[in-house]
């Protein structure tokens, strides 16, 4: 008869690290060890798991976040790494999991998390509703008059030592990207998307001491982050990092421009599905999480 141990919060331990991630290459074909060795998960990143015959065969794990919304502080949960071994499915294992993560971070402001579409029913069985996210997009030829101001940005090169100093120092103290909805404190991802993901995407506006994640496709600025100790204007940004033939920024989080029209409409993704806890805040329909926020 099969047992199952109940373990937690266990990643210094290599063997049980080891088995969990073999699990999620499994599952997602990711690995944690080189985070882990990197120090990225920061201790905001907790392990709720089934052990059985010495294996983890199940996991739900609880981001913690300080995220800022409409200007105030919010301590979060973002549920991630939701998986279970192919041999031991429909026994109830992610179901109890889930239930000891909603219970042990009650207190918190509010519990998101992410679904791609084969979990969007799974969810709201444990009261998470759908939150339609927003698209924030601009469109370059339909305005005039903007200033041109892009010699002056570096590509960084995570091989430069001082390159690095400069991103670890900007996602250590960055100030939050937007009002409306922004994170703080955020090591774990964002050090993961800046060294893994889009390290091939990170630029620096010296002048400006100013870090931009951004990625171009056919004449399109994917802009998905930015990195600052200080308050900044998005407009000033926006000058900075256009080059004369490119034709519409999309915005990977809230924008927000003093100049510029931003085109909003609700966007209905069921590959990246928001989820969020009924709780003691409200998220509505439009906000954007940052994509870097993403776990």
């Amino acid at each position: 008869m099969e047992q199952f141990k109940f373990i937690s919060n266990y990643m210094k331990n290599d063997k049980y690290r080891k088995s969990f991630n073999e699990l999620a290459m499994k599952t997602f074909n990711i690995n944690f060890e080189e985070w882990f060795r990197d120090g990225y998960l920061d201790g905001n990143y907790i392990n709720y798991s089934f052990i059985c015959e010495e294996n983890i065969v199940a996991n739900v794990s609880a981001n913690k976040f300080n995220v800022i919304y409409n200007g105030e502080l919010k301590k979060a949960i973002q549920i991630g790494t939701v998986m279970t071994d192919v041999n031991y499915r429909n026994k109830g294992l992610s179901k109890e999991l889930m239930n000891v993560v909603l219970k042990e971070y009650n207190d918190y402001d509010f519990i998101y998390l992410f679904a791609n579409d084969s979990a969007l029913e799974f969810y709201p069985k444990f009261g998470f509703k759908r939150v339609i996210e927003g698209k924030y997009e601009m469109n370059i030829n339909e305005i005039e008059k903007i200033d041109l101001k892009n010699q002056n940005i570096i590509k960084l090169d995570l091989k430069n030592e001082e390159h690095k100093i400069i991103i670890n120092r900007l996602a250590a103290n960055r100030v939050p990207i937007s009002q409306r909805l922004g994170l703080i404190k955020d090591i774990w991802p964002l050090k993961v998307y800046c060294n893994y993901e889009y390290n091939n995407e990170v630029y620096y506006i010296k002048e400006d001491n100013i870090i931009v994640i951004l990625k171009r496709e056919d004449n399109i600025v994917k802009l998905y982050d930015i990195l600052s100790e200080d308050k900044f204007n998005l407009d000033n940004i926006i000058s900075k990092i256009l080059k004369a033939d490119d034709k519409k920024i999309q915005f990977n989080f809230i924008a927000e421009s003093e100049k510029y029209k931003i085109d909003f409409k609700l966007e209905d993704n069921i590959k990246d599905a928001l989820f969020v806890k009924k709780g003691k805040v409200t998220l509505e329909n439009g906000i954007l999480f940052p994509k870097t926020s993403h776990t």
